[in-house]
């Protein structure tokens, strides 16, 4: 378990840099996602967790035995299971050690490459046998820092889907920083986005992309459109009737997936077509509405013929958007 209270770590007189204010409650045993722009604080909050800095105030609690997982520098003459072998700090005997290589290799699916050495792997390979070595000790807490960046998407995400199907299997809580939006909703438990050392929302994958707290949660996200809109007694008034949400703020923004627009020549709206290109399933049209820019997902087999510059009908289908205050 990690708890934080009101963490505040400062680095320069204005107060930008560092971490302010946080409140986090990490369970045991969960994927705990850690995002936000470049220099939003990620590894300064890391470095907390780990001791390597000391905070200027707030509360700290964290239960368990830390590892990074990190580069880490091996012979490339030295054989894959003398590599995990000389890892295991366990106090077991010598043939617990290579029951427990031949265990992770199978875990991780290398168990083929246990007598090859350590620089005839390919990447793939190399990071699975890396991710087994920092494993091997089972640690209670587990840094992720970026890890694997450098493979491609692809033997990425099948290599984090062994990594998290086996730390969620035996508990082990994780500190996970990435910038790969949909494999932290994809794997992760809890997402936490910060921005200039803040928290901006803690939630699950599910609720930040259903109900995120604002428009930078909205648009880190992916969410493009958007439109300001205000409140009349229970009931907001957009340009495509009135809408009904538990929101009190008198004025805030309706997003509309790019999925809830539909053609509608019934519609008193004109759309201008600025750009058109299929996607993966789906048909994607830049659309000009209100003097603003919409991206709109329409499906495959809609064979309306696309051209710049085209006039068309359309409206959002309202129960399928949602808003968020200024």
């Amino acid at each position: 378990m990690i708890k934080l209270t009101q963490l505040t770590k400062v680095f320069d007189q204005r107060g930008i840099a560092g971490i302010h204010g946080m409140t986090l409650d990490i369970p045991k045993g969960k994927i705990f996602a850690l995002m936000g722009p470049n220099g939003s604080g990620k590894t300064t909050l890391l470095n907390l967790l780990s001791g390597k800095i000391l905070p200027d105030s707030g509360k700290m609690k964290v239960d368990g035995s830390i590892h990074f997982f990190e580069k880490r520098e091996f012979e490339k003459e030295l054989n894959v299971q003398r590599f995990l072998i000389e890892g295991i700090k366990l106090d077991i005997d010598t043939d617990k050690k290579i029951q427990l290589s031949r265990d992770m290799a199978d875990i991780f699916e290398f168990t083929y490459q246990l007598r090859q050495n350590m620089g005839q792997l390919s990447q793939g390979q190399l990071q699975k046998v890396l991710m087994a070595r920092e494993l091997i000790n089972k640690p209670e807490i587990l840094f992720l820092d970026e890890p694997f960046v450098h493979l491609d998407p692809m033997s990425r995400r099948d290599i984090l889907s062994m990594l998290f199907t086996y730390l969620q299997h035996n508990e082990v809580t994780v500190v996970w920083i990435t910038h790969e939006k949909d494999e932290a909703l994809r794997f992760a438990d809890h997402i936490g986005l910060i921005q200039h050392g803040k928290l901006e929302q803690f939630s699950s994958p599910l609720e930040i992309m259903r109900s995120p707290r604002n428009l930078f949660v909205a648009q880190f996200f992916g969410h493009q459109n958007f439109i300001k809109v205000v409140r009349e007694e229970n009931l907001w008034l957009t340009p495509w009737g009135k809408f009904n949400s538990s929101l009190t703020d008198a004025e805030g923004y309706l997003i509309v997936p790019p999925g809830a627009w539909k053609i509608d020549e019934a519609s008193p709206m004109n759309g201008v077509v600025l750009n058109h290109y299929p996607q993966f399933c789906a048909y994607e049209l830049e659309v000009e509405v209100l003097d603003k820019r919409f991206k709109i997902s329409l499906p495959l087999f809609n064979l309306m013929s696309w051209k710049k510059g085209q006039v068309i009908k359309i409206s959002p289908e309202l129960s399928q958007c949602f808003i968020i205050g200024l």
